[in-house]
C-alpha cells in the first residue's frame, strides 16, 4: 500500500513546475525591460539611441543609391557620405544649430537646415556627400569628382536639389518611391523607427 507522500508526490511535482515556470517568466519580463532602457534610452546620456544603422535609406530608392555607389566606384570616385536617415530629434538639433550665428560658425560645414518634420533626412530619402563643391560659402564651385557625383546621382533618381546653396545634398522624389507625399514618407520611417526598437526590446 502507498504512503501518503507517494500519493501526494504528483502533486508536489505540479506545483514545482508551476513555481520554476513562474521564476522563469519574471526572469523574461526583467530581461525585456532591461533590454528596452538599454536599447531604447542611454540613461548616462539621456539621449535616444539611433534607430537605424549608419548611412540608412529607405528600402524603396535602397537599390537605386547602391547602383549610383557602384557607379561612382567604376569612375573611380570614392564618396564620403556625411548623412543619410536622421531622427527628427536630430532634425531639430540641426534646424536650431543652422539658425544660430554662433553655432554655425563652430561647424562651418553646415547649411541651412529644415524644420523637423519637412527634411526628406527624416525619411530616408535624402543623403549628403561631401566634395562636390570646393571654396568659401557663397562663392564655391563644383569639383571635377562633384560634377561625376552629380551626374551619377542624378542618373540613378537621386535630385540635386538645392544646387550649390547646399552643394553636399541628394534627394529622391517621395511619390517615385511610392509616397503620397513627403510628410508621409517621413511619418512611416520615424514610426518604424519606434517598431525597430520594440522589437528589440522583446528579443
Amino acid at each position: 500500500m502507498a504512503s501518503p507522500f507517494v500519493k501526494k508526490l504528483p502533486l508536489l511535482l505540479l506545483v514545482l513546475s508551476l513555481a520554476l515556470s513562474l521564476e522563469a517568466f519574471g526572469a523574461d519580463r526583467a530581461k525585456a525591460k532591461t533590454t528596452t532602457c538599454t536599447g531604447c534610452l542611454q540613461r548616462k546620456s539621456g539621449k535616444k539611441a539611433p534607430c537605424h544603422p549608419a548611412n540608412y535609406v529607405d528600402p524603396k530608392i535602397k537599390g537605386k543609391y547602391t547602383a549610383a555607389l557602384r557607379d561612382m566606384k567604376r569612375f573611380g570616385v570614392e564618396p564620403k557620405i556625411t548623412s543619410a536617415w536622421r531622427s527628427t530629434d536630430k532634425q531639430a538639433a540641426l534646424y536650431r544649430c543652422s539658425n544660430s550665428q554662433k553655432c554655425r560658425s563652430r561647424n562651418p560645414g553646415l547649411y541651412y537646415a529644415k524644420p523637423p518634420g519637412t527634411s526628406a533626412h527624416e525619411a530616408g530619402l535624402a543623403v549628403d556627400i561631401s566634395g562636390v563643391a570646393a571654396g568659401p560659402r557663397g562663392a564655391k564651385r563644383i569639383t571635377p569628382k562633384g560634377h561625376k557625383i552629380i551626374r551619377i546621382m542624378e542618373k540613378n533618381g537621386f535630385a540635386w536639389r538645392y544646387g550649390l546653396k547646399d552643394p553636399a545634398h541628394f534627394e529622391a522624389n517621395p511619390k517615385a518611391a511610392g509616397y503620397r507625399n513627403l510628410h508621409q514618407a517621413i511619418k512611416k520611417t520615424q514610426t518604424k523607427c519606434s517598431v525597430n526598437l520594440s522589437a528589440k526590446a522583446k528579443r
